[in-house]
């Protein structure tokens, strides 16, 4: 089998396996008998083909990757402070460049979006070629495993680019759709262990004004953390018990503030950092208390 030089180039920098001709042999080792090696060949072919088409879309994707970074560069040039951005266009703002900085990024989003779906039939493809897996011997075993781990990585990758645009405009529960099928998609094994997916579910859902389902998420990432170290995250802490208190359980926020006011160094809780965790409690109990003094009366 003859390969471009051009396109050689590209598996190889893709690290994508380039077809070399073998014979039949079945999983054993030993020579195939003719149906055997007449499923190998044709599973041989499916890859191959599968391959490259996918290679195909990584071309394409890096030629539309640097048109959405220019169109995002010129965007991102004027407005000031594009950190912002997101935050501005959320309290309605449109001017100083704003509203064309949105439009920008929604079509790139929506570009995003297009090339997805191109790179949908090979994912099907893939799919389809797994249910004859179990009939390949080891070595095309490990080239279809290799084969859909990209294509798969490369569907969640690109939906995780599109729902980060979406995010970037404001478009917060266009974005949220996304990273909740990229969630319900991805093995539970795997999704539990990707932490920004996770977070940025939590805060979508905050965003959106759904603080129940935001704790749950936020409260997950909380959760998993070693009992031992789990109170030194204070960002993350602070914004768990926000989410109680925005859920009504002022209780659970304040026995976590407390939690996190008592992990602090004894050095620290004097300055900025103990002072804040002060205020929030004082705040929702409505009057000044010193948090390292128990109340018997309440268990927090």
């Amino acid at each position: 089998m003859r390969i471009p030089c051009a396109k050689l180039l590209v598996s190889l920098a893709l690290g994508l396996a380039v077809p070399v001709a073998m014979p039949s042999v079945s999983a054993a080792g030993e020579p195939a008998t003719g149906s055997e090696a007449e499923l190998q060949a044709r599973i041989e072919k499916q890859i191959e083909e599968i391959e490259d088409r996918f290679m195909t879309l990584q071309e394409q994707e890096l030629e539309l990757s640097m048109k959405i970074m220019q169109a995002q560069q010129k965007a991102n040039e004027g407005i000031e402070n594009p950190g912002k951005a997101a935050e501005k266009l959320a309290k309605g703002e449109s001017g100083g460049g704003l509203r064309q900085y949105k439009a920008v990024l929604i079509s790139c989003a929506r570009q995003l979006q297009a090339f997805n779906r191109r790179l949908a039939p090979v994912l099907k493809s893939v799919k389809a070629l797994g249910r004859d897996r179990a009939k390949a011997p080891d070595p095309l075993k490990a080239r279809i495993d290799t084969l859909t781990a990209r294509v798969e990585s490369k569907h969640r990758t690109n939906l995780n680019k599109v729902a980060h645009t979406y995010k970037q405009c404001a478009e917060f529960r266009a974005a949220l759709a996304i990273y909740l099928s990229v969630y319900k998609n991805t093995p539970a094994a795997e999704r539990v262990k990707d932490n920004v997916l996770i977070e940025n579910i939590g805060g979508l859902y905050d965003k959106t004004g759904d603080p129940r389902k935001a704790l749950l998420f936020y409260k997950s990432l909380f959760d998993a953390k070693p009992a031992k170290t789990r109170y030194t995250d204070r960002t993350l802490g602070m914004k768990v018990a926000a989410l109680y208190v925005k859920c009504g359980d002022k209780r659970s926020a304040v026995g976590l503030y407390r939690a996190l006011y008592e992990a602090l160094p004894r050095d620290k809780r004097s300055a900025n950092e103990g002072k804040e965790l002060i205020k929030k409690i004082e705040e929702i109990e409505g009057k000044s208390r010193q948090p390292g003094v128990r109340d018997d009366k309440k268990r927090y």
